[in-house]
């Protein structure tokens, strides 16, 4: 009887379904070519993903600011869509869900005891995807154990993506990076007069844009990812009441952080 086909790898037996070393494998993943993924639970039958550029602007935009949340609180986060419009999503998800080489470096060097926490993963496309289960939002936190990100594995399909690539990506540069779907290059440029603000803003915007392979951020791409890994370093925190951005102790308006990013992000 033929045994069914492996579809999840660890370390060693991934090096080895390819051919190549364990070193070769952490440096494809250091660089980006590969992906690790965590499994979706085929036992919970309402544990669905819906694609987060589906979600309302409102929800897309609490996803964002989340910070290192506990399972309470994500649960409190209730799917704000109508049924119909889910449809297409609503189904057991056994595919495998993976994690960007970002979040890859955020859980690497995470300070929570509990590990980082993911809510926003990738599919094989690498279409950005959100996991729900009785309608509230679902997360992993994960942290590196013995040199390797615990309750994650490299699926085979990624492994095969890999294997079959004619030749691998070019490295981007730090400062030109295109958008795909432009084919503009863009990147962030201080101003003539370059306030603590106006450094950070365009620092973070520019570290997006390479992490993100050349995708530029939106505005609350850019606010979320500031928050997110630059809270302590920027003493960076979100006044929902008043909708201030605080910097230390310099506020920034939600307008005037639209202007500074509409005025630094430049194209060529």
């Amino acid at each position: 009887m033929a045994l069914p086909e492996r579809l999840e790898f660890d370390l060693e037996s991934a090096a080895a379904y390819l051919g190549c070393t364990a070193s070769d494998i952490l440096y494809y993943l250091d660089k980006g070519l590969l992906r690790l993924a965590v499994s979706a639970d085929p036992s919970f039958p309402e544990f669905f993903c819906v694609p987060f550029e589906k979600l309302s602007t409102e929800q897309q935009q609490t996803l964002q600011l989340l910070y290192n949340p506990d399972g309470i609180e994500l649960q409190q986060v209730m799917l704000d869509l109508v049924p119909s419009s889910l449809k297409p999503y609503i189904a057991p998800y056994t595919a495998p869900l993976y994690l960007s080489q970002y979040q890859r470096n955020q859980i690497k060097y995470t300070r929570h005891e509990l590990g980082e926490a993911i809510w926003i993963l990738e599919n094989f496309r690498g279409e950005r995807l959100t996991v729900w289960m009785e309608g509230r939002l679902w997360g992993y936190w994960l942290k590196e154990e013995n040199g390797w990100i615990a309750d994650t594995c490299l699926a085979r399909e990624e492994l095969d993506r890999l294997n079959t690539s004619p030749e691998p990506e070019p490295e981007l540069k730090p400062e030109t990076v295109s958008d795909d779907a432009t084919k503009k290059v863009w990147r962030f440029q201080l101003p003539n007069q370059a306030d603590d603000i106006a450094i950070a803003i365009v620092d973070y915007g520019n570290r997006y844009i390479k992490e993100e392979k050349g995708h530029r951020p939106t505005l609350k791409d850019l606010q979320g990812y500031m928050l997110l890994v630059g809270r302590d370093s920027l003493q960076l925190k979100y006044d929902s009441k008043g909708k201030d951005y605080i910097f230390g102790d310099k506020p920034l308006s939600e307008r005037a952080f639209r202007t500074r990013y509409k005025n630094y992000l430049k194209s060529e």
